[in-house]
């Protein structure tokens, strides 16, 4: 049986695993909204929009460079920082096919 103070400690901790989770979710949310709104051709085209954004969150994530992600989103991807990410993450293969989701996703700009 749990006593009250560990009872209480226990809920305290779900609180704050709750919170910090929202957190995330919420910071997560406002950058892709953000990276969204530069972006005039998103309608229709969401799925190229992920696969492009997925490459700026793997280069954050792995040179942790503050600012990263938003630097490789910035101008909707129509910037030298993304084509760095794609040859950091090595993702040379795909460079054509990502250039020309670029193109779409900036198309009536």
């Amino acid at each position: 049986m749990m006593s009250r103070s560990e009872s209480r400690f226990a809920s305290q901790k779900s609180r704050l695993v709750a919170v910090a989770v929202m957190a995330v979710l919420w910071s997560i949310g406002v950058q892709w909204v953000a990276a969204g709104r530069e972006c005039s051709n998103l309608n229709g085209n969401r799925d190229i929009f992920r696969v492009v954004d997925w490459i700026c969150e793997d280069c954050h994530n792995i040179f942790r460079g503050r600012n990263l992600a938003t630097l490789c989103r910035r101008n909707c991807f129509w910037n030298t920082d993304f084509l760095w990410c794609v040859n950091s993450t090595e993702r040379h293969s795909q460079r054509d096919d990502l250039t020309r989701f670029v193109a779409i996703l900036n198309a009536r700009r």
